[in-house]
This record gives structure tokens, sequence and C-alpha cells, in this order.
């Protein structure tokens, strides 16, 4: 059977993670996907480890948030906004750092480094992990990862917040450990070598303004929670 009946195969099933699809369909990572084309394939929020594209056409391809480390994309082909493999680094770094700049003056108490993600005031009683999107042409245009042990971070402080900053945004969303903790229950979750991480995808209502989504739940507004840069 060709690679186009496995992908037709793949869009008929009942569900829409790709890597899901791929395990139901029976292909393999490493010998299936080689010079495919994707067009119109969704593969927003997969871990790729271990794919090996090459070769393929992603120009069409919906990329949101999808984590290429570990696939093998020597000579696929991309559209210029959503190469996966295009440097953000530096934009990331600089948003960070006028995230931590707005909260430290918010708070009222100056937070430092702890890690590239993690900050606390001096005596650990304030605690924030920040985390960047770049924004991306989707119905959901910004899509975000929770982990356990950022969350075993912020329930140790009096005062915690995850904080969601868009590249393309001039405020972050500054959103108290507590109502993410009453929303992880009900979060799409994924396993990635054995680590469970949460799904976190904020949407924009044209009415209600930015959303987390939160499946067969009422959303929850993100814009109380929003701090200017």
């Amino acid at each position: 059977m060709f690679i186009d009946n496995y992908l037709k195969k793949i869009d008929a099933a009942n569900t829409e993670n790709f890597v899901k699809l791929v395990e139901i369909s029976g292909l393999d990572p490493k010998l299936d996907f080689r010079f495919a084309n994707f067009e119109g394939m969704d593969f927003s929020g997969c871990s790729l480890k271990g794919f090996d594209f090459t070769g393929s056409d992603f120009t069409r391809a919906r990329l949101g948030n999808a984590n290429f480390d570990g696939a093998i994309i020597r000579g696929a082909v991309f559209s210029k906004i959503e190469n996966p493999r295009r440097n953000d680094n530096k934009n990331i770094t600089t948003k960070r750092q006028q995230i931590i700049r707005a909260m430290s003056s918010w708070l009222g108490t100056d937070l430092k480094a702890v890690s590239r993600t993690w900050f606390e005031n001096s005596d650990s009683t304030t605690r924030v992990v920040c985390t960047i999107s770049k924004g991306f042409d989707s119905g959901t245009p910004y899509w975000f990862a929770y982990h356990p042990k950022w969350d075993d971070f912020l329930k140790e402080a009096l005062k915690a917040y995850f904080i969601l900053g868009c590249l393309d945004l001039d405020s972050a969303f500054a959103i108290p450990r507590s109502v993410i903790a009453k929303a992880l229950p009900d979060l799409h979750a994924s396993q990635d070598n054995g680590r469970k991480y949460w799904h976190i995808h904020v949407r924009r209502n044209i009415s209600k303004g930015y959303e987390l989504a939160v499946p067969n739940k009422i959303n929850v507004s993100l814009d109380q929670f929003r701090v200017s840069l």
C-alpha cells in the first residue's frame, strides 16, 4: 500500500493527534515518511522525535508548536513562516527578559533566574515560571506545555504564577498557579520519554479576548491576568 493510502487512513481516524494516528495505522516512523507530501496534515503540538521526514513537503501542513527535536528533516521543505528550525532563541530571550522585568515591577519584588524558565525572589516566597510561544496562523494561535516539575516548583511558594509570553504581543498572561492547578484535570496530556506534560492552548475569542482552552468545560478568560510589557 502506498504512503498516500496510509495517510488517507490516518486522516479518517477518530483522533487529531498525528503521532497517535501513526500508531493506529501501523506505519513505521523511521521508514514510511521519507519524501512524503503532508499537505493538509495537522502536526500541532506533536513531539516528532524518531520520525524520518527526509525530503518531505510540509509547506501546506499545520505545524502549531510541533516539536521536531530528534526528528530527521534533511531536505524537507517548510514554509518560511513555519520552519521549525528557524532560530527564535534571541527573540524568546528578549521577550522573557521583558516579562520578568514587568512582573518584578508588578509584584514589587526582584525576580532572579533559577533556570531558563524558573524565577523567584530572594526568600523564595514568590515564584514564576515563564514560557514563550510564537504566534501561529490558526484558530489556536499560541501553544505551550506545562510540566509537573514546574508545578512542584510553583506550589512551594506563597505567590506563584505561570506566565504565558507571546512573541508578537506587547503583554503577557500571569496566571496564578491555583487557576492552572484547577484546570489541569481537564487538559489534554502527553507522555514524552516517560515524562508527562499538559497542553496549554490559548485561543482568541472575538468578543471575550484571549482564553485558556479547557476541553469540554468553560474556557478561562486570560485578559484578567494580562500584564503589560
